[in-house]
């Protein structure tokens, strides 16, 4: 057995167990890459003994402590808050340690203060790590959703390195390379696949836009090439980046008549932040208008030189609508894969990346992974991030079941118990007691966050409303899902907000329209339809439900949405005041009276303060203005007028009335762009 794969299934990281072994007594050579098979069975016993005898010293040390410290009187005085930590809704205790910066004896024994008592490998909620971490003098607050999703990503994409890097076999085989298709929207990208796969999926995407990230196979000079067909919209950037760091090459695709687009400088940057090999590919040179010398000039002057120009980026006039230059461009792609010397170990326990996931409505939770190493079966034990199965199906690109998936080959499964997150690493393991504690550990982890949910919604809001646009979010894929909430944190005004109150993949349920009535909640259905009789209990429970297939129409929507509930801006002109000299007429809602200008200018048409010995008294409208007998416009101070004033008739002599415009302006929603 590999060590790699025996630090796995202990949990251990290669460098951790190449360390331990010596102190229990096993010399295999701290550069060692396999374990003899009589070996690893002792291996993992004497691991699992010093763990057991690891934590029951803890304990014992901490309760040690815990005597100690009574006997010396009471226990150590709660410190101030020194520092601020933020963690999931579950962790373990050592890794609380770790995050305190304390021993694990110590944070063991605080815990046994308070009548709780585990071991360091145990977990412990929220409520109780905030409690615990209080008393210890530290400050605990909950991850948010992002930070647990990035810190997640962070820890998949190292651990992947690490695997591939390790792998060094001579069973190590060239690998098909991994092509990602990126650039603007309406640049050719699904057209440019269809004339390589000969097929034609543009006419099933909405508005010819690619709504989830797709994977495919093809075939040129008897060499495979997997493609990701990554969509161009904004606000898919997410999914973009994340086709960027599973692929070998990247095509970037410019229209020659359309130049250089914000998009497209995203994904320059983006492939070159990756340092991820690429090509340029003009298409639509068919078109009228059609400038292959401005793209490259565009292109210059971002410090990418085309080929024939004296520089190093290769660039491939094409037309994906007449095929043409198809075959150079596939030629120039091989030609980049061949240099980057791209292998891979298919008899180890394969690997890949989740590249898509959704809920079948009959099948379940469908995931679509890209294998990097090793080799996929159906029988297979997998996990996946937080979630874990067994592989029941295999289906490649075309739909068709398949009996294995080799390194660099895309493939749906069927098998898992949840929908795993877009990025997580796939892994085959052995290890089914490690399955079922991650299985019962996603399961304490949604008890906990529902609790945690809960007691924020409490909390929440306690100064003043602002107007809220509550959304339940419904999703045909996990990338559509995320794009659609990335794409709403956009919208920043303060002085109102979207708040997603429920979200999840498949049709629309019953349960939805429920949860949107007690939420006071529109429904946004992306690319997904409803179970029977669901539109008619929308209706009878007065609850919106919208139905999208094409992502910026859902925004246009939201945005027209926030505006409305955005409380139009009043500005406010003073004007001057006037000294009530006399009242000529009163009726029940308007009086005539007549005084000074004290100061500024009067108009008709403006509203006005009734002061009375400092105090305000009331307020109403100038509707009339006159000068003498004569109606007018304007009055200056220092001069006399009478007026008409529309309002409560309880105007008295010497009264003061502060005169003021008041303008409606319609607030402009802010929104932040990327």
């Amino acid at each position: 057995m590999n060590v790699t794969e025996l630090a796995r299934r202990l949990k251990m990281t290669t460098s951790e167990l190449l360390a331990k072994l010596p102190e229990l007594g096993f010399d295999i050579g701290k550069r060692a890459i396999k374990v003899s098979p009589d070996l690893v069975d002792k291996i993992i016993s004497a691991i699992e003994a010093d763990r057991k005898k690891s934590s029951a010293s803890a304990v014992a040390q901490a309760v040690t402590e815990i005597k100690l410290s009574d006997k010396n009187g009471s226990a150590e005085p709660k410190k101030e808050f020194t520092k601020i930590i933020k963690i999931p809704e579950v962790i373990i205790v050592k890794d609380f340690a770790e995050k305190l910066g304390l021993s694990v004896v110590k944070v063991i024994g605080e815990l046994m203060k308070n009548g709780i008592m585990t071991s360091l490998n145990e977990r412990i909620d929220l409520s109780t790590a905030t409690i615990i971490g209080e008393d210890l003098g530290f400050k605990v607050e909950a991850m948010s959703e992002d930070e647990v999703a990035g810190a997640q990503v962070e820890v998949s994409d190292q651990k992947l390195k690490e695997v591939l890097k390790n792998i060094k076999s001579e069973n190590a085989i060239i690998r098909p390379p991994v092509v990602v298709v990126m650039g603007h929207v309406d640049h050719g990208k699904t057209k440019l696949l269809d004339a390589i796969r000969e097929t034609n999926i543009i006419d099933q995407e909405s508005g010819g836009i690619t709504q989830a990230i797709g994977a495919y196979q093809a075939q040129t000079h008897g060499q495979l090439i997997t493609f990701l067909d990554t969509p161009g919209h904004e606000a898919f950037k997410s999914m973009r980046s994340r086709g960027s760091k599973i692929a070998d090459v990247a095509i970037i695709v410019v229209a020659a008549d359309d130049g250089l687009k914000p998009q497209t400088m995203e994904v320059i940057d983006l492939v070159q932040k990756e340092q991820l090999p690429f090509v340029i590919a003009i298409n639509k040179i068919d078109k009228e208008g059609a400038d292959i010398d401005r793209v490259k000039k565009e292109l210059s002057e971002i410090n990418l030189i085309p080929e024939d120009w004296g520089g190093k980026t290769i660039c491939v006039p094409i037309s994906a609508k007449e095929k043409k230059g198809l075959n150079e461009l596939l030629d120039m792609v091989l030609l980049v894969a061949d240099m980057e010397d791209l292998k891979s170990d298919p008899t180890v326990r394969a690997i890949g990346t989740i590249i898509e996931a959704h809920v079948d409505k009959g099948e379940g939770p469908v995931a679509t992974v890209l294998i990097q190493a090793g080799t996929l079966r159906p029988g297979d034990l997998i996990v996946a991030g937080q979630v874990a199965g067994k592989i029941r199906l295999l289906r490649n690109f075309k739909g068709e079941d398949a009996q294995e998936a080799l390194p660099s080959m895309p493939v749906k499964i069927l098998g898992l118990r949840e929908v795993p997150r877009v990025g997580d690493i796939l892994e085959v393991t052995d290890d089914k007691k490690m399955v079922k504690e991650l299985l019962k550990k996603a399961s304490y982890k949604k008890e906990a966050h529902a609790r945690f949910v809960q007691n924020s919604a409490v909390k929440e809001e306690e100064g003043a409303v602002v107007p809220t646009l509550n959304l339940i979010i419904k999703a045909d894929v996990l990338g559509s899902q995320e794009a659609i909430e990335e794409s709403l944190s956009r919208f920043v005004d303060p002085e109102v907000k979207v708040k997603v109150i429920k979200k999840g993949l498949g049709n629309v349920t019953d349960a939805d329209v429920l949860a949107a009535q007690a939420g006071l909640a529109i429904i946004v259905a992306f690319k997904v339809k409803n179970f029977p009789g669901v539109e008619e209990l929308a209706r009878d429970k007065k609850v919106e439900l919208k139905y999208y297939e094409i992502i910026y129409k859902l925004l246009e929507d939201v945005e027209e949405r926030l505006k409305t509930l955005l409380k139009p801006e009043v500005i406010r002109t003073e004007l001057g005041q006037i000294q009530i000299l006399a009242i000529f007429r009163t009726e029940k809602n308007s009086m005539i009276a007549g005084g000074k200008i004290l100061t500024g200018v009067i108009k008709p048409k403006t509203k006005a303060k009734v002061i009375r010995a400092g105090e305000f008294i009331t307020m109403g409208d100038l509707t009339e203005l006159r000068a003498g007998k004569q109606i007018v416009n304007e009055a200056h101070a220092g001069e006399e007028c009478g007026f008409k004033f529309i309002g409560e008739p309880i105007i008295k002599e010497h009264d003061v009335l502060e005169v003021y415009q008041e303008e409606i302006k319609e607030r402009q929603l802010q929104v932040k762009h990327s």
